[in-house]
Protein backbone atom coordinates (compact mmCIF):
# COMPACT_ATOMS: atom_id res chain seq x y z
CA UNK A 1 0.00 0.00 0.00
CA UNK A 2 1.59 3.43 -0.57
CA UNK A 3 0.30 6.23 1.23
CA UNK A 4 0.87 10.21 0.79
CA UNK A 5 -0.27 11.97 3.74
CA UNK A 6 -0.29 16.31 2.70
CA UNK A 7 0.24 18.51 5.72
CA UNK A 8 -1.02 21.77 5.74
CA UNK A 9 1.07 24.70 6.96
CA UNK A 10 -0.53 25.57 10.26
CA UNK A 11 -1.56 22.00 11.48
CA UNK A 12 0.34 20.76 14.63
CA UNK A 13 3.16 17.92 13.59
CA UNK A 14 1.36 15.50 15.55
CA UNK A 15 -1.46 14.90 13.19
CA UNK A 16 1.01 13.27 10.31
CA UNK A 17 1.67 10.35 13.26
CA UNK A 18 -2.32 10.51 14.28
CA UNK A 19 -3.05 10.37 10.49
CA UNK A 20 -0.85 6.98 9.97
CA UNK A 21 -1.82 5.38 12.89
CA UNK A 22 -5.92 5.81 11.61
CA UNK A 23 -5.15 4.66 8.08
CA UNK A 24 -3.48 1.22 9.44
CA UNK A 25 -7.39 0.51 10.49
CA UNK A 26 -8.43 0.47 6.38
CA UNK A 27 -6.02 -2.20 5.80
CA UNK A 28 -8.25 -4.69 7.47
CA UNK A 29 -10.82 -4.68 5.66
CA UNK A 30 -9.47 -4.64 1.74
CA UNK A 31 -5.94 -4.75 0.22
CA UNK A 32 -5.58 -1.40 -0.59
CA UNK A 33 -3.11 -0.15 -3.70
CA UNK A 34 -3.11 3.88 -2.80
CA UNK A 35 -4.23 6.00 -0.19
CA UNK A 36 -3.79 9.42 -0.20
CA UNK A 37 -4.75 12.02 2.64
CA UNK A 38 -4.66 15.46 2.34
CA UNK A 39 -5.40 17.64 6.11
CA UNK A 40 -5.36 21.51 5.84
CA UNK A 41 -6.37 24.21 8.91
CA UNK A 42 -7.04 27.60 8.35
CA UNK A 43 -7.61 30.03 11.49
CA UNK A 44 -9.86 32.88 9.29
CA UNK A 45 -12.15 30.21 8.81
CA UNK A 46 -14.94 28.35 10.33
CA UNK A 47 -14.99 25.05 10.35
CA UNK A 48 -11.19 26.19 10.46
CA UNK A 49 -9.90 21.57 9.42
CA UNK A 50 -10.92 19.83 6.70
CA UNK A 51 -9.31 16.61 5.42
CA UNK A 52 -9.92 14.93 2.30
CA UNK A 53 -8.79 11.25 1.73
CA UNK A 54 -8.69 9.29 -1.86
CA UNK A 55 -8.35 5.38 -1.77
CA UNK A 56 -7.78 3.59 -4.89
CA UNK A 57 -9.06 -0.20 -4.19
CA UNK A 58 -8.24 -2.62 -7.08
CA UNK A 59 -9.49 0.04 -10.01
CA UNK A 60 -11.67 1.47 -7.69
CA UNK A 61 -11.45 4.70 -5.93
CA UNK A 62 -13.55 5.82 -3.32
CA UNK A 63 -12.85 9.52 -1.92
CA UNK A 64 -14.30 11.53 1.39
CA UNK A 65 -14.09 14.83 2.39
CA UNK A 66 -15.02 16.14 6.28
CA UNK A 67 -14.58 19.62 7.74
CA UNK A 68 -14.43 20.00 11.43
CA UNK A 69 -13.51 22.45 13.74
CA UNK A 70 -10.38 20.99 14.95
CA UNK A 71 -7.87 18.66 13.41
CA UNK A 72 -8.48 15.16 14.97
CA UNK A 73 -12.01 15.66 14.09
CA UNK A 74 -11.67 16.33 10.46
CA UNK A 75 -8.95 13.18 10.08
CA UNK A 76 -11.49 10.99 12.36
CA UNK A 77 -14.71 11.92 10.45
CA UNK A 78 -12.89 11.44 6.91
CA UNK A 79 -11.27 7.55 7.87
CA UNK A 80 -14.62 6.70 9.16
CA UNK A 81 -16.65 7.79 5.87
CA UNK A 82 -14.09 5.76 3.89
CA UNK A 83 -14.21 2.87 6.13
CA UNK A 84 -17.83 2.61 5.29
CA UNK A 85 -17.39 2.85 1.57
CA UNK A 86 -13.93 0.45 1.54
CA UNK A 87 -16.29 -2.52 4.02
CA UNK A 88 -19.67 -2.06 1.64
CA UNK A 89 -17.33 -2.30 -1.60
CA UNK A 90 -15.63 -5.48 0.03
CA UNK A 91 -19.04 -6.91 1.04
CA UNK A 92 -20.35 -6.12 -2.46
CA UNK A 93 -17.45 -7.88 -4.55
CA UNK A 94 -17.74 -11.00 -1.41
CA UNK A 95 -21.19 -10.96 -2.29
CA UNK A 96 -20.82 -11.24 -6.23
CA UNK A 97 -17.95 -14.00 -6.13
CA UNK A 98 -19.74 -16.08 -3.55
CA UNK A 99 -18.45 -17.33 -0.67
CA UNK A 100 -16.91 -21.12 -1.69
CA UNK A 101 -13.57 -21.04 -3.49
CA UNK A 102 -13.16 -21.87 -6.41
CA UNK A 103 -11.27 -25.22 -5.97
CA UNK A 104 -14.44 -26.53 -3.40
CA UNK A 105 -16.75 -29.18 -3.64
CA UNK A 106 -19.89 -27.86 -4.37
CA UNK A 107 -22.30 -28.28 -1.26
CA UNK A 108 -24.58 -31.34 -1.32
CA UNK A 109 -28.80 -31.11 -1.11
Amino acid sequence: MRVSIVIGQHVPPDARAYAEAKLRRLEHHANLDEVSLTVARETALLPEASAEIVVHVHRTRMSARQEAASVREAIDGVIDKVDEQVRRHHDRVTDRKGRIRADAEPPRP
